[in-house]
């Protein structure tokens, strides 16, 4: 992934961040669900990969906004599990 590549959609570029570290993952049954898996460690690992991104290429005037961008997603993932399929299985 280059930075260049998503430089016009820092969503795009957090979201590749995070499924890289595995932070992050899609419900396999509601594509449109993004789940936070809960672990720390991945979630620093996709910070710390979006920044050696930026550095390789040249990019570090963008860290703020793309790490804001990684905090943004984040916070609108669902916690550990989708809320579609806990919805369902509690009915």
């Amino acid at each position: 992934m280059s930075i260049n590549d998503y430089a016009e959609d820092l969503e795009s570029a957090a979201r590749q961040a995070l499924a890289e570290a595995k932070a992050i993952k899609v419900c396999p049954f509601h594509s449109d669900v993004t789940i936070r898996v809960g672990d720390d460690d991945a979630e620093r690992h996709a910070y710390a990969l979006a920044t050696t991104i930026l550095k390789r290429d040249g990019n570090m005037e963008m860290r703020e906004e793309l790490m804001e961008a990684i905090k943004d997603q984040l916070e609108m993932a669902a916690d550990e599990e989708c809320p579609q399929c806990a919805h369902l299985l509690d009915s």
